[in-house]
């Protein structure tokens, strides 16, 4: 049984987020090393004082966030680790949050950078060159700020013509400026070549809306943002 099959007060718990965040908060520690297999769901709901579809909630998000992996027949199994780092930038309990948040904004900013594509104006595309241009500055001394960051999504967002898209990210913009206080604080604090990689992605996404192509625009911040999530997610990233 995965998460799907649960209903919503189970999937939007906060008793999922917490015990998401103690596994978490393991893994991170080295308490639980990479390739180790996690107790089983019924020690878990002991551990917790919590029911079993909780824990299946809060295993599925690892899984998603490629953390761990189930092996059918055998148990679930730590695939990677995060940074130590990570702790310095938020809870274990709060990146169950910023996770789901990032889970969100790949579908939803995927679609809106391919209709920026199809629709931007000369003026949105000035807008989009304008809040790149920023970005790409603070890229050169090694400082890129959440508001950059935010500044490019959201003229992205507004070549578009659809409100909703807009509006979205408004609605999104505490828990999306929290997600980029952790992924660009750890970038900040890892090899140089890691700030680099993210200047890189964003000149992708740019290029080809700047291009006319919906298909390439999509798939460009489609990537740069699973990436963002991997290099939360996984220690190897640092180096």
């Amino acid at each position: 049984m995965d998460a799907t099959h649960l209903n919503e007060e189970e999937q939007n718990s906060p008793l999922a987020d917490r015990v998401y965040g103690e596994v978490l908060s393991q893994i991170i520690s080295g308490v639980l090393e990479v390739g180790a297999k996690l107790p089983s769901e019924n020690d878990y709901c002991r551990m917790f004082s919590v029911s079993r579809p909780i824990v299946r909630v809060a295993l599925s998000r690892l899984c998603a966030d490629g953390i761990v992996e189930r092996k059918r027949g055998s148990g679930t199994y730590i695939k990677r680790r995060p940074s130590r780092r990570l702790s310095d930038f938020a809870s274990p309990g709060d990146l169950a949050v910023l996770l789901q948040c990032i889970e969100y904004r790949i579908e939803v900013e995927g679609i809106a950078a391919g209709l920026a594509a199809e629709r931007r104006s000369e003026r949105q595309l000035e807008d989009i060159r304008a809040a790149f241009d920023r970005l790409s500055t603070e890229a050169v001394s090694d400082f890129i700020t959440p508001a950059s960051d935010l500044a490019f999504h959201k003229a992205i967002a507004a070549a578009t013509g659809n409100l909703f898209f807009i509006d979205t990210l408004n609605m999104l913009h505490e828990p999306v400026v929290r997600l980029l206080n952790v992924s660009l604080g750890l970038t900040r604090t890892s090899n140089p070549q890691r700030i680099q990689q993210v200047c890189e992605e964003h000149t992708e996404i740019f290029e080809a809306i700047q291009a006319g192509d919906p298909v390439l625009a999509s798939a460009a911040m489609r990537m740069h943002l699973a990436r963002s999530r991997r290099r939360i997610t996984d220690h190897t990233q640092d180096s």
